[in-house]
């Protein structure tokens, strides 16, 4: 007869553990591995049903003892039973899933009870004879050391499935680090690149030759549009639509919001899939925002059968965030740009008018110093502060009397005080301006001298700013060689003689030794620029003479 449960089952609290997944599968593989360690013929069964899902060892049959049912169903402990006969019947839950459960016998010495109770407690079909001959396949084990055999076996499966289950979690983490790790390779490389020198294009190129990387799809797009509506495309991998076709599914998405990528799967059996073939999954990101939208980021088909997830989402997010960023900024440089030179314009219009005589002066100061200022290697930042500041230089002028400015004789000493005013206004005039702060050097201290008998600060030698020391000589190369109303332009021969005897004293030796490096192009730059002086700076496309440049060489968009 069955013992009641007070006097002997077993009942052993048992850990829970989640295993690597919850199909069948590994269910029957963790039978498997703790049937083979207690080398005992068992079967694993579900609760309810009663269906066997595997057996130990394969060619074994299941028992079923009589009321085993609802005791099953209760079961959350390994319980081991005596169930008459010399037999002990014992049951395992297996870890963290209620619905399966392993069962198995062990007699409790070599010779058993007579065999009519044991066929009695058996809900079988077997015959005596099919009884005895299982009966010689059970094995003999003491009660006690059938206990320590399920609970050790059982803890030791827990273990190398917690080590197994740890494998996992552990591999799946290096890969998604290794992943992260890509993905912040990525935003840092773009935003190491953020230079306003540096074309969106080219980002953009950058981050197609990582995408393919990151994100394991067919094709993806980067599509720059103008403000046209003209479209230029970057493609990596193999699309399932043409240009046109890629306008035609925009449009299909129109109404959503844009300030989060567009994600779609199983497009296979819907209507979008129905219009563009092959067609599987896409994410959309909109470059700029609906005031300021430079195009779009379209990535494809993701192989493998997988679906795009949230963490290709938001990386597809922070890539379009980033382009589209710097589109805009190289937008608003652009429109600083232009502001600044339409100021500039304004600026040196305003100098022209009050001294006729020297119409085109600034000008060509500008683009003498630019010359001059290669030769001696500074940079193109350099080169375009230097080319603004002496655009500006004479601006102080616009404080001081027209009637001094237009006197075609000689200054008295009074006059002159008010000219050499002129710097200082300027200086005045331009501080404010935050802008600007680069190139005040050039305009206060352009008339100062090398050797220290200058204005309006009496510097000496390399206290003067290289900027103000290179105007210097141009300055003066311009107005000896021009023409006035009251004399004519110096010759050229005359004027270089003037320079090599005012080496050291009125202008610095280096600036002077790298004028006479590039007198030939100064000279045909001075000849090209007095053929059109009489039209003055509204003629001077400064975007174009290098004045002023675009930071990425293009517009944004272009």
């Amino acid at each position: 007869m069955i013992a009641t449960a007070e006097h002997s089952a077993l009942s052993i609290p048992l850990r829970s553990q989640p295993l690597a997944g919850s199909g069948i599968e590994l269910i029957v593989d963790w039978f498997h591995e703790f049937a083979g360690l207690i080398g005992i013929p068992c079967s694993c069964f579900e609760r309810h049903s009663r269906r066997v899902i595997a057996q130990f060892p394969l060619d074994s049959m299941p028992y079923t003892p009589l009321g085993r049912g609802r005791r099953v169903a209760d079961t959350r402990t390994i319980e081991i039973q005596s169930i008459g006969g010399g037999l002990l019947y014992f049951l395992v839950p297996v870890l963290n899933d209620n619905r399966f459960v392993v069962d198995g016998f062990a007699k409790t010495s070599e010779t058993t009870s007579p065999i009519q109770p044991v066929v009695a407690s058996l809900d079988s079909m077997w015959d005596e004879g099919q009884i005895r001959a299982w009966l010689e396949t059970v094995p003999v084990c003491d009660e006690q050391i059938l206990k320590r055999l399920l609970t050790g076996s059982l803890q030791l499966t827990e273990q190398h499935r917690r080590a197994a289950w740890s494998q996992l979690e552990i591999r799946s983490l290096n890969q998604q680090i290794d992943y992260t790790r890509d993905q912040i390779s990525l935003l840092h490389s773009l935003a190491h690149n953020l230079h306003l020198s540096r074309p969106t294009e080219e980002l953009a190129q950058l981050c197609l030759s990582n995408l393919q990387h990151l994100i394991d799809c067919a094709g993806t797009v980067i599509c720059f549009q103008d403000q046209e509506r003209r479209s230029r495309f970057l493609m990596q991998g193999q699309l399932p639509f043409d240009e046109a076709g890629f306008v035609r599914l925009l449009a299909r998405f129109e109404q959503h919001d844009w300030s989060r990528p567009l994600v779609e799967n199983k497009l296979e059996n819907s209507l979008v899939g129905a219009d563009f073939p092959g067609l599987k999954n896409l994410m959309i990101a909109s470059i700029g925002d609906e005031s300021h939208r430079y195009g779009w980021i379209v990535t494809c088909n993701l192989r493998g059968g997988c679906d795009f997830e949230e963490a290709e989402a938001r990386l597809v997010g922070s890539i379009s965030t980033i382009l589209g960023t710097h589109a805009r900024n190289i937008q608003l440089f652009e429109d600083h740009s232009d502001l600044l030179i339409s100021f500039v314009r304004s600026l040196v219009s305003s100098i022209d008018a009050k001294d006729p005589h020297t119409r085109g002066h600034s000008e060509r100061v500008a683009l003498l110093a630019r010359r001059l200022g290669e030769q001696l290697g500074l940079s193109a930042q350099e080169l375009d502060d230097l080319a603004l500041s002496s655009l500006l230089h004479d601006l102080g002028k616009i404080g001081v009397d027209d009637r001094i400015l237009s006197k075609p004789g000689r200054l008295t000493r009074e006059e002159f005080q008010q000219i050499k005013q002129h710097p200082l206004i300027g200086y005045q005039i331009l501080s404010p301006l935050k802008n600007l702060k680069s190139i005040l050097p050039g305009v206060r201290s352009h008339h100062e001298a090398y050797n220290g008998k200058g204005y309006p600060d009496r510097l000496r030698g390399e206290e003067i700013p290289l900027m103000a020391r290179i105007i210097s000589v141009v300055d003066s190369y311009d107005a000896m060689a021009t023409d006035r109303p009251y004399r004519k332009g110096m010759p050229l021969a005359e004027l270089e003689e003037i320079f090599r005897r005012g080496s050291g004293e009125q202008w610095d030796p280096r600036i002077i030794d790298a004028y006479f490096a590039a007198r030939n192009d100064i000279r045909q730059l001075f000849a090209s620029c007095s053929q059109t002086a009489e039209h003055g700076i509204h003629q001077l496309d400064l975007s174009r003479s290098g004045i002023f440049s675009s930071p990425a060489g293009t517009k944004p968009g272009h």
